[in-house]
């Protein structure tokens, strides 16, 4: 068998792969340390072959120190680390008592070297036993003179010098520095070794890390994404809500129209059917015009709606007038609002106010106001009022549902969704000085 392989095994006897890796490296470092000083100390002992106390101490000092090799194969750690820390120093201060006749220098460089001793074999990581380790060599060291000045020197030694002279004295010192640059050295491999694999693992862990960084940003792209398509889609299922809306109000439209026409016709009024025949085709035509646009100018607006009143007013044998008035700052050719969003309140103040009134004589104004970035359409009749309306509705048949300003209320809502600027209307009901209804007012201010 190869020293190595030999070396090898003796230095991991008891090693087990659960073993942390730090503790593994102090387990190796116990059966070197046991060892090198067990052979050192055992072949030591021949220099006292003729002291046969001293020799038997010394081959006892050397079993003892290899001991830890036994203690670590059968799983002692700890036990097999007290010795070579505790044991040592207590050999130190009980060889110098019975070698002199007092303390013995040499022996005193050998105690003190032992002191790096509890810090290789615990180390930080094990801090309470290495202090305990620490303090009891210092103790020791303290106690050192004392202690061996009372212990009885061996009667066969006649000589104090004989153990203790300069020689021995450089050659303790000399075994003490090398024992110290030894124990740097193994330390400064260690941390070396530490700074190591923590480079490594810092590697590692950046590696991972820009892994990390990429996949999240990847995945804030693919979410970012997402948010664009949710967001688009919902542009275009409030555009497709909007066209539905704008589609349930054009029937509307035509709906009323028809019955007028039917009305004429069933009173065999041939004149007013025709009359009313040509206002309905031009009232389609511009309706037609306007649905196909999100936005369509003021003028256009007013015209569809010119036409709109026109065929009511016929339909209602003239009961009532309307006015439609622009403010002068206005430029209705090139200002745009949506279409067909004041025909529903011109049609409640039609059908629920202004017919309703018993002596005619019905007026509907229509005032289209320009504020800054808004325009204030204001849309007022001399009506019967809400409160006199909802009494009449009350009594219509119960199969009549009305839908235009339901349609117009949902349309708003969608309108509004995503605009920081929204379409606002607000109803006022008007009363005279007695404090009677003579109408009602519908405000709806729209951005432009």
């Amino acid at each position: 068998m190869k020293f190595s392989t030999f070396w090898h095994d003796l230095s991991y006897l008891g090693v087990t792969p659960e073993l942390p890796v730090d503790f593994r490296k102090k387990i190796v470092l116990t059966n070197r340390i046991s060892i090198t000083v067990g052979i050192v100390i055992s072949a030591m002992s021949v220099a006292y072959f003729s002291i046969p106390l001293l020799f038997a101490l010394n081959l006892i000092g050397g079993v003892i120190y290899s001991a830890p090799l036994l203690l670590n194969f059968f799983r002692h750690y700890n036990f097999s680390r007290y010795i070579l820390v505790y044991v040592p120093p207590t050999f130190l201060v009980v060889g110098s008592g019975l070698m002199n006749d007092g303390p013995s220098t040499s022996l005193r460089f050998a105690l003190i070297s032992v002191i790096v001793l509890p810090m290789l074999l615990f180390q930080i990581t094990e801090s309470r036993k290495m202090w305990l380790g620490v303090a009891w060599i210092m103790a020791i060291s303290v106690l050192y003179g004392p202690v061996s000045e009372a212990i009885p020197q061996l009667p066969d030694i006649t000589d104090s010098h004989q153990f203790d002279n300069p020689a021995s004295q450089l050659a303790s010192y000399l075994r003490s520095l090398v024992f110290f640059i030894a124990s740097f050295v193994y330390q400064q491999r260690i941390n070396l070794n530490t700074e190591q694999q923590l480079g490594q693992a810092l590697q590692i862990a950046e590696a991972q890390n820009q892994t990390i960084r990429l996949q999240n940003q990847r995945l804030q792209e693919q979410f970012d994404e997402l948010e664009r398509q949710k967001t688009a889609i919902e542009v275009i299922n409030r555009e497709l809500r909007l066209q539905a809306l704008k589609a349930q109000i054009n029937p509307h439209f035509v709906f009323n129209a028809l019955n007028s026409i039917q009305h004429f016709v069933m009173q065999k009024n041939t004149m007013e059917a025709l009359s009313y025949l040509s206002k309905f085709a031009k009232l389609i035509r511009q309706t037609l015009e306007n649905s196909v646009n999100e936005r369509v100018s003021v003028a256009d607006e007013m015209k569809a709606l010119t036409y709109y009143l026109d065929l009511e007013k016929l339909r209602f044998n003239d009961a009532f007038t309307y006015k439609i008035e622009l403010d002068d700052e206005l430029d209705d050719h090139s200002t745009e609002i949506q279409p067909m969003l004041l025909q529903p309140y011109i049609e409640n103040s039609i059908l629920h106010g202004l017919r309703h009134r018993p002596d005619g004589g019905g007026l509907l104004k229509i005032l289209i106001l320009q504020q800054f970035d808004r325009l204030l359409c204001i849309i007022e009749d001399n009506g019967i009022g809400r409160q006199a309306s909802a009494i009449v509705n009350a009594s219509r048949a119960k199969n009549h549902i009305s839908r235009g300003t339901n349609v117009t209320d949902t349309r708003l809502k969608l309108l509004n969704s995503d605009s920081a600027d929204s379409v606002s209307v607000v109803t006022i009901d008007l009363f005279d000085e007695s404090h009677q209804p003579r109408g009602t007012r519908v405000e709806v201010t729209i951005p432009i």
